[in-house]
């Protein structure tokens, strides 16, 4: 059985103003276009990175200054690993 992969979106003001509110759109459609039973999609409030933002962490590894445009890239070499 395959654990479940973790996607933390941080939806604190200033990541969701910085470009997490596009981010989080891009992987909520992701995640309906595909097999989500083995995806965790959750939103978390800050975890005092503002000034890395947008933030979002895939499993452990944080990821900040997070582009839309290198989201589906990052979500299918983490859910590959």
């Amino acid at each position: 059985m395959k654990d479940k992969k973790t996607i933390t979106i941080c939806m604190g003001s200033s990541c969701f103003s910085r470009g997490n509110n596009h981010n989080l759109q891009i992987i909520q459609d992701y995640i309906k276009d595909r097999d989500s039973a083995d995806i965790f999609l959750s939103g978390a409030l800050c975890h005092e990175q503002c000034s890395r933002g947008p933030v979002l962490y895939l499993g452990d590894t944080m990821l900040s200054f997070v582009d839309s445009s290198e989201i589906l890239d990052l979500l299918e070499t983490y859910l590959k690993e």
